[in-house]
């Protein structure tokens, strides 16, 4: 699974080496419209092109093949589309819920504001961040 930021807008691409499909999940398309494949679709191919690429090229040529790939564009989601501010809130929601067929739950806006306030925690606290957090608490605080 790769988060994926594309016109200012946040997506999950998601590859299955196995059975040779490409995934795109798109919070900010949610319609039955193919507008999720019209945004998409050039992306998405580039982004698996390169990746199976560069993974060849790092850990043996021919381990993935790189040809004979299917793009799909799951409506999974079923919720309206969301905003470019909560996009990155439905990325990591989908992380967490998807099980390769559909979402195990959808949010409502109360899980949406928690979620967001989890990952702005997550990224401060994280190992390595110090932000703002001055040098005598942080060791204390956070190692």
């Amino acid at each position: 699974m790769f988060p994926v930021m594309f016109m200012d807008c946040w997506s999950l691409y998601i590859l299955d080496t196995e059975k040779k499909i490409a995934m795109v999940l798109d919070p900010t398309e949610t319609d039955p419209l193919d507008e999720m494949k019209r945004k998409h679709e050039a992306l998405a191919r580039k982004f698996q092109r390169r990746f199976y690429n560069l993974f060849n090229d790092k850990f043996g040529a021919g381990l993935v093949e790189t040809t004979g790939w299917s793009f799909v564009y799951p409506l999974v989601a079923q919720h309206e589309p969301c905003t470019r501010e909560d996009g990155v809130v439905y990325v990591v929601h989908y992380i967490l819920e998807f099980t390769g067929l559909y979402l195990r739950s959808n949010m409502n806006q109360e899980q949406i504001e928690h979620l967001r306030k989890k990952i702005a925690c997550e990224i401060v606290t994280m190992k390595g961040n110090k932000g703002c957090i001055p040098e005598f608490l942080y060791e204390e605080i956070l190692d």
